[in-house]
């Protein structure tokens, strides 16, 4: 299998429609959302602008406009297009894309920042991995490759998203930076490469670059991650993970947890509560309900019965209480509350402790051994004292119920 950033990142977002696209490819409904397809024909716009300066020819804004607007109306009704946000047509996403080519174009004309390369470039990168010398492949598209000198390449990625990223997310994001190896192994010439996306919504640009260092890093972790697939291909393990994004998903029809939302939602109210899940579901609601009134209860007095069995082994002094069929432990421990992290407290009495060379045997200040060392007076009378200056103590009471044989 051929593994790209978009295919792992599917996998990181939703195993299951990792296996859905990749794999099984269910028979659904031809479909695309209207964020995607005004994507698509946003980035064939600019393409188009970038291939046509290859050969010295440089098209005007409305020249643009007019392919944008073209493409937009030849392939809109080709597929099924899904509009999830309510309130917006097909037309107010239309005129953002004049406006997202409009913005872009008005920035960066005449266009002479460097000489492309290529746009819509495809390549073929292979990854090995050190630990078992298995070799991936790796694919995938760069929007644009623009050589600015002799030994410098910036490497150009178009959004459309409605919410640009920040700095510090790109400098997180391992997109760009896997085309740059891809791109230090096309031209070895190279001497620096600058990552450059375009967030067209912000009419924003930000860029980074990334050292040789990060670089291998970022190998190491795509190896993890295509391990990661292999072994949810291996053991058949595709989890759904819900999020935000299911409403934007092509596979909700087949979905587990997406699927009956789906098809109820649309339904009749009288259509709706006759659903054989429906009234499985509200059946289940309505008796897990009475389960939580009842349980409720029963603690309720429970918490009173043990109230009364506690003053009564107190007055006795019994430990041992019993009844017809049953006997009852009561056991009394002490509750210790630590100073909280960070305190000037906390810190004494971490000092107290190492200073006692007995940091390891509480575990790093471990609640249930401090607990259960002062219970049990594992410390000298004088470091007792002395930790018990910076804690709180409780009494607390478990019981412990035994059938007579």
């Amino acid at each position: 299998m051929d593994f790209s950033y978009s295919r792992i990142e599917t996998f990181k977002q939703c195993p299951l429609k990792f296996k859905y696209n990749y794999l099984e490819k269910p028979e659904i409904p031809p479909s695309t959302t209207i964020e995607s397809f005004l994507g698509t024909i946003v980035h064939s716009t600019l393409q188009k602008l970038y291939e046509d300066l290859k050969y010295s020819k440089l098209n005007s804004l409305d020249d643009l406009l007019s392919f944008y607007y073209k493409q937009w109306d030849s392939e809109y009704f080709k597929t099924q297009i899904t509009i999830v946000k309510e309130g917006l047509s097909p037309e107010n996403y239309k005129q953002t894309g004049k406006e997202f080519i409009k913005n872009y174009y008005e920035k960066y004309k005449p266009f002479n920042q460097g000489k492309t390369l290529g746009t819509e470039l495809k390549f073929n990168l292979q990854i090995s991995d050190p630990e078992t010398s298995c070799v991936y492949n790796i694919t995938g598209y760069i929007d644009r490759l623009t050589l600015v000198s002799d030994n410098f390449i910036e490497i150009h990625d178009y959004k459309t998203n409605n919410v640009p990223k920040t700095q510090e997310q790109i400098e997180k994001d391992a997109q760009l930076p896997l085309y740059a190896i891809a791109v230090k192994k096309l031209y070895p010439f190279v001497e620096k490469i600058d990552l450059v996306w375009h967030f067209l919504s912000g009419n924003l640009e930000l860029r980074t670059s990334k050292t040789n260092l990060e670089l291998e890093d970022l190998k190491k972790e795509f190896i993890q991650h295509i391990k990661d697939i292999e072994k949810a291909i291996e053991f058949n393990e595709f989890p759904a993970q819900t999020s935000a994004l299911c409403d934007w998903c092509e596979y909700k029809v087949v979905c587990p947890m997406k699927a009956h939302e789906l098809k109820t939602k649309d339904l009749e109210k009288n259509e709706f509560l006759n659903e054989p899940g429906v009234q499985l579901v509200n059946k289940y609601a309505e008796i897990e309900e009475k389960r939580k009134q009842i349980v409720g209860e029963l603690d309720k007095q429970l918490e009173k019965l043990k109230e009364a069995i506690i003053i009564y082994s107190q007055q006795n002094n019994l430990e041992r209480i019993v009844g017809a069929n049953a006997s009852l432990l009561i056991k009394q421990y002490e509750n210790v509350k630590i100073p909280d992290k960070g305190t000037k407290e906390r810190e004494d009495l971490e000092n107290l402790i190492i200073q006692n060379n007995l940091w390891n045997d509480l575990s790093d200040l471990s609640y249930y051994k401090l607990s259960r060392s002062l219970g049990y007076h594992m410390f000298s009378k004088e470091l007792d004292s002395q930790i018990r200056k910076y804690i709180e103590t409780t009494k607390i009471h478990r019981f412990y119920l035994s059938q007579k044989k």
